[in-house]
């Protein structure tokens, strides 16, 4: 759940960045939400498996990677619809977050599968 605090508070204040140096803050924010919303999902259900059966790890992650895929296609299209927002400046965004945080998500799942020495 600490991980989850920390990508949150890291897009917020991603957000607030673009926020304060553009002027396209609803795009910056529709370029963070999606993404975000997917990953935070994506840890809490890989947190949950790992503490009832580690091996099913993997199973969950190949399962998870086809509803994001329909998640985002969904996400982008109707991103697109909406009146006034800047396409260009949404893909920006939309790409800078969805990369941060799934190398962030990477990252703790290597942190969780490394045995730990005693």
């Amino acid at each position: 759940m600490k991980q989850v605090f920390w990508m949150t508070a890291g897009c917020v204040a991603g957000w607030l960045t673009a926020a304060a140096l553009t002027d396209r803050s609803v795009e910056a924010f529709f370029g963070m939400a999606g993404p975000l919303a997917a990953a935070v999902a994506t840890w809490l259900a890989v947190e949950r498996t790992w503490r009832r059966d580690p091996v099913q790890v993997t199973r969950l992650l190949i399962g998870a990677l086809f509803v994001k895929m329909l998640f985002f296609g969904v996400y982008v299209v109707a991103i697109s619809r909406v009146p006034g927002i800047d396409l260009a400046a949404f893909a920006v965004a939309f790409a800078i977050f969805f990369v941060a945080l799934y190398a962030a998500q990477a990252f703790l799942l290597r942190r969780l599968t490394t045995v730990q020495p005693s």
